[in-house]
């Protein structure tokens, strides 16, 4: 039998489909897991082989992590470190983007090198060097602390020097007529353009400080200054888990995240394909 290009091409499409559709399904097992396991008595949690359906459904367990730990309070800390890094990161990185975009200066293209070369630098190589700095300007045990080291990031620059490229040249030598100067052409014309790029880099660095471990670890020692990821680890001592409580924290952790990211999705996925091309 002879396929046609028409049917070829729907075989080929149901196939990535398919595969897609398997990789989503192996991607959510585990969120699957988490969240059947938040509704189970400890028993049952700890049962082999493994029970995937609650019996019977213990929706108590959300109501005592409430209780036990100061859980509201973590999340209102997630809240307020999560909103200042997003914000610092979205106006500075902005800042930054547009100038090495659209302004000409000798060395530019060196920082613009520079930066991209800080992406390839993970935060575990210069923890010791932040930790010492921020003790020594008394940041230890601050909001201060957790949010100055990421309030400008690698990715936040090159994302929207990206996004500054693709605007044309045409608006500014406008604008430059009509009497603007470099500010304002930069915050009444240049943002105004860019703003799914501006909506993407608000998700991705609300969501890198809200999953954040290893900064609040570093910094905040007293209780009253963890965010979620740091509170969530008092479920798991040293000879004992207890799974329900551990699970259904990490699930009230995800509702924030899920909540922002479907707000957001509709400019996030065509951004982040297109950050790489003009």
């Amino acid at each position: 039998m002879i396929i046609t290009g028409r049917w070829s091409r729907r075989l080929m499409r149901g196939v990535y489909l398919l595969i897609l559709t398997v990789g989503a399904l192996v991607m959510f097992i585990p969120f699957a897991w988490s969240l059947s396991t938040t509704f189970k008595p400890l028993g049952e949690a700890m049962a082999y082989p493994p029970i995937w359906i609650p019996r019977p459904w213990d929706f108590a367990n959300i109501v005592r992590v409430w209780r036990i730990v100061p859980l509201a309070h973590w999340f209102i800390n997630s809240l307020i470190v999560g909103f200042a890094v997003m914000i610092g990161n979205v106006f500075l990185d902005s800042l930054a983007g547009y100038a090495l975009a659209r302004m000409r200066f000798r060395g530019r293209n060196a920082i613009f090198m520079g930066i991209v070369a800080m992406l390839m630098i993970p935060f575990q190589s210069v923890m010791l060097p932040v930790y010492i700095l921020l003790r020594d300007l008394g940041l230890i045990d601050t909001y201060a602390g957790m949010i100055l080291p990421v309030v400008v990031s690698a990715f936040g620059v090159f994302l929207m020097r990206q996004a500054f490229l693709n605007i044309p040249q045409e608006l500014e030598d406008a604008a430059v007529m009509d009497g603007h100067g470099r500010f304002s052409i930069y915050w009444r014309i240049a943002l105004p353009l860019v703003q799914p790029s501006l909506l993407t880099l608000a998700l991705l660095q609300f969501l890198s400080s809200w999953n954040n471990f290893l900064l609040p670890l570093l910094v905040a020692n007293r209780s009253h200054l963890w965010t979620l990821p740091l509170g969530i680890v008092m479920f798991q001592q040293e000879y004992f888990v207890n799974w329900p409580y551990l699970m259904a924290a990490s699930v009230l952790a995800t509702v924030p995240v899920a909540l922002f990211f479907l707000l957001f999705q509709k400019w996030f996925v065509p951004t982040v394909a297109t950050t790489g091309l003009r």
